[in-house]
């Protein structure tokens, strides 16, 4: 029997907060982008509570870890569907230590 799927949870707000922080991957501050990690098929973009911060373009070369993520420059499909996981582990940590985080966000990140 098939279980329906059910769709991804969206928040701008969390999206936001994520947004805040420094890049997950080099660390710069200032600079992040809310990042999804690996689709959920038919490219639909994975749940925003699994989302982490990723840099845009910033320095000489123009081209952030953003780009480099969704490229598989930093690594291979193996390593993102790793990686994305751990990021997103960190980056809801790091939104409930945030003075921002209201309870409405604390109340979608318990609900993973």
């Amino acid at each position: 029997m098939m279980r329906p799927k059910s769709a991804p949870v969206r928040s701008e707000p969390y999206r936001r907060l994520v947004a805040c922080l420094p890049c997950a991957n080099c660390g710069i501050l200032g600079f992040s982008q809310t990042a999804h990690g690996p689709t959920l098929g038919g490219h639909i973009k994975c749940d925003d509570r699994l989302t982490f911060p990723l840099c845009i373009g910033h320095g000489s070369d123009g081209i952030g870890c953003h780009v480099r993520y969704d490229q598989c420059m930093l690594g291979d499909k193996h390593w993102r569907h790793e990686q994305a996981a751990i990021w997103s582990a960190q980056t809801q940590r790091d939104v409930l230590a945030m003075k921002q985080c209201t309870h409405g966000i604390r109340k979608l990140l318990e609900s993973l």
